[in-house]
């Protein structure tokens, strides 16, 4: 049985791809108010994901074989699924959070 062994560099992007999309997940669930402090973590997580997409297709050069391409495939699609939900998250609430920070950078402090 002549079995071609799965990559260590795919099984390395595929572990990096999920967690990524985890920490995203977490970062994202719902809570009853904004966390404002989030941003900056979902920011940098859809940096990865991008990274992590472009990874994935410069694999898919170096894989030909079919299991390998679906795999890749799978992690592109998690790293596509992480860059676009935070990034939506971040656009929905980046003018709200600065608002915030705006006001609070605009009240009068008091003299004791």
């Amino acid at each position: 049985m002549n079995r071609s062994k799965f990559p260590f560099r795919l099984l390395a992007t595929g572990i990096l791809c999920v967690g990524a999309f985890v920490a995203s997940a977490w970062f994202t669930r719902p809570e009853p108010g904004i966390d404002c402090t989030r941003l900056a973590p979902l920011t940098v997580l859809a940096t990865i994901a991008a990274f992590l997409m472009a990874i994935c297709f410069r694999q898919m050069g170096q894989h030909k074989e079919r299991l390998q391409r679906w795999f890749l495939a799978a992690c592109l699609l998690l790293a596509a699924a992480t860059l676009f939900t935070d990034f939506r998250y971040v656009r929905r609430y980046r003018g709200v959070c600065d608002e915030v920070r705006q006001m609070q950078q605009l009240q009068p402090i008091p003299i004791r």
